[in-house]
């Protein structure tokens, strides 16, 4: 989900540094899973483990581009983050909440467009 992994952080409110929590909509959402959703839960978390083990597991492929007779498939990490993108986002689509967008490991960085009323 991209969430840090602490209970507060530092943010700049008028110039002044201030500490809010960075994750109680997520906490919130993980609280409230009903027993139905909680194997369904765990299976997207478990897919999630699944793909960031192999893809920590694959490092090494990245030195080589055949082996043999064997080829090493040179688009299967990007393949790895198109997947875990994917149940990332079902898994917040299941808590009803957004991934956070100032997650480094998403290549677009940026923010949330929200609307103001006046």
């Amino acid at each position: 989900m991209g969430m840090p992994q602490v209970n507060e952080a530092n943010t700049f409110v008028g110039g002044v540094p201030m500490a809010i929590e960075v994750s109680f909509m997520l906490e919130g959402a993980m609280d409230r899973v009903t027993a139905e959703a909680a194997d369904i839960t765990r299976q997207k978390l478990a897919t999630l483990d699944t793909i960031e083990r192999q893809m920590v597991g694959d490092l090494e492929l990245l030195a080589v581009s055949k082996i043999e007779e064997i080829s090493i498939n040179p688009d299967e990490m990007k393949a790895l983050r198109i997947q875990y993108d994917y149940w990332a986002d079902a898994l917040a689509n299941d808590f009803r909440v957004m991934r956070n967008p100032y997650d480094f490991r998403t290549q677009g960085g940026g923010g949330v467009n929200v609307r103001v009323n006046h």
